[in-house]
């Protein structure tokens, strides 16, 4: 396969844009996300001194988002 044709290729599945923007959502509505690097359910919204979430941090892998 030629390097070009890589690149020719529709992408399938989400946007990496889609991944973050979703565990987003989910952390700032107080929801448990999907890790977008181990994929699994366990990114819990982390909370600073207001209201809102601030970030996350999933359990199983231990990735932070924020």
């Amino acid at each position: 396969m030629a390097f070009d044709a890589i690149f020719d290729r529709p992408a399938d599945g989400p946007t990496f844009d889609d991944v973050i923007v979703g565990a987003w959502e989910d952390l700032s509505a107080h929801r448990t996300a999907t890790c977008p690097v181990c994929h699994g359910a366990a990114m819990r919204p982390r909370y600073g001194s207001g209201q809102g979430a601030v970030g996350g941090r999933c359990t199983d892998c231990g990735t932070v988002l924020g």
